[in-house]
């Protein structure tokens, strides 16, 4: 395991924690804005980068100030609307916490890919490398909740 598979997991964790003190509706708007924030990272960052600032600072700046925004936005939603809902609030914010720190790590292994390589020893080298910036858990995890309330969730 290299520093970006530990990075993953403590991202993971801490953002599991954040979203669970937060609750579901906080939880919510931070992974659709964080998930938007992502994409968009993903497609204007070569069109920021120049000579004086790389792809790699681009992508990152991006995904951050997304982030910021989200974090801004779901605090104000927050403070108006004290909204629980209900017994699951704290797993679903859990769930979605862990999908918002998969996002996380994937702009982590992205800024090292851009920033350093892919043959960078610990890019190269990750255990979670396919989970998480091949997008395999992100895409899992998105089948799984698109199948939630149909008959064939178990299969």
């Amino acid at each position: 395991m290299t520093w970006l598979d530990f990075l993953t997991i403590g991202l993971c964790l801490i953002m599991m924690v954040i979203e669970v003190k937060r609750g579901a509706v906080c939880a919510i708007i931070d992974t659709v804005g964080i998930w938007i924030g992502l994409k968009i990272a993903a497609l204007s960052f070569q069109g920021m980068s120049s000579p004086q600032f790389s792809q790699s600072a681009a992508y990152l700046t991006i995904f951050l100030v997304f982030a910021a925004v989200t974090i801004v936005i779901s605090s104000l939603v927050q403070r108006q609307l004290k909204s629980d809902l209900g017994p699951f609030d704290s797993t679903i914010a859990a769930v979605l916490g862990l999908f918002v720190g998969l996002c996380f790590s994937h702009v982590s292994f992205g800024f090292s890919a851009l920033h350093f390589g892919v043959e960078y020893k610990a890019f190269a080298d990750s255990a979670m490398r396919g989970q998480v910036y091949e997008l395999h858990a992100i895409r899992g995890f998105l089948d799984f909740m698109s199948r939630i309330g149909s008959s064939d969730v178990a299969g």
